[in-house]
């Protein structure tokens, strides 16, 4: 065997240098690089899409109970009464065929909740029971927010003014239904809470919107009501349309 053959095995036989390997995994970092924020935003899409069609489903939903009974149905934040009518028809029980108070606090799904208050108005397992029993306008599975646990369901926020000081449930100026978005924090740009978005001088909910990036603060929202009902501490920005930023739908 010559010389030159020997040479040439032992080149062979070396493998790859240092210097190589940092450059093959500089190119497979940079790849990732480039490749991750892809795959995390075609997985917020995807949980935007399913957010906007279970908000329709809601609004087919809702829209089909308010035919039935001429009315919306209550939160827990609304009278007794109100809810007693609107959630289980004034049955006998207090939990059939829907809960009247509202459950024990409990924190899931990734999603942020104080101790005490927020998460028993927006967001408690049986919350929106009358659109799924006794009759059945929705299935379960679209009640619920695509980006929780699949236990969260979606946000659900009403409004009662008193007609003449009684507990008449076509009190409920308006139902707002809204998914959490992408940074799972519900709540936080409802109800007027954002900045002055309009320039009228009213502070706006901010709803998600693709610009506002992957993990932006904002909602997806679906509100059915009586626009133009003034609260009962009327002012510049109380008006039922200005509690949630005038935006009655953003899918």
């Amino acid at each position: 065997m010559s010389a030159s053959f020997k040479t040439s095995l032992f080149k062979r036989g070396k493998g790859f240098t240092l210097i190589e390997l940092l450059i093959v995994i500089a190119i497979i970092l940079i790849l990732i690089a480039i490749a991750l924020p892809n795959f995390l935003e075609a997985q917020e899409r995807g949980r935007v899409a399913r957010g906007k069609a279970h908000l329709r489903t809601m609004e087919t939903g809702v829209n089909a109970y308010l035919t039935q009974y001429g009315y919306l149905y209550a939160d827990y934040n609304d009278p007794f009464q109100v809810a007693r009518t609107t959630r289980n028809h004034n049955s006998p029980s207090l939990l059939v065929p829907c809960p009247i108070n509202p459950p024990i606090i409990r924190s899931n799904g990734g999603i942020k909740f104080p101790d005490t208050g927020f998460q028993q108005t927006f967001y408690s397992p049986g919350l929106h029971c009358p659109l799924t029993s006794p009759i059945k306008f929705i299935d379960a599975e679209s009640t619920v927010d695509p980006w929780s646990d699949s236990s969260v369901p979606v946000g659900m926020d009403s409004r009662y003014i008193s007609p003449g000081g009684g507990d008449n449930p076509r009190g409920i100026i308006y139902s707002a239904y809204f998914v959490s978005g992408p940074d799972k924090t519900a709540g936080e740009w409802v109800r007027g809470n954002g900045p002055d978005i309009n320039g009228d001088g009213c502070p706006d909910g901010l709803p998600y919107s693709p610009t506002n990036g992957t993990w932006s603060r904002g909602e997806l929202w679906y509100i059915a009501g009586d626009w133009n009902h003034k609260l009962p501490t009327a002012g510049p920005c109380e008006v039922a349309s200005k509690e949630y930023g005038g935006i009655q739908r953003t899918y």
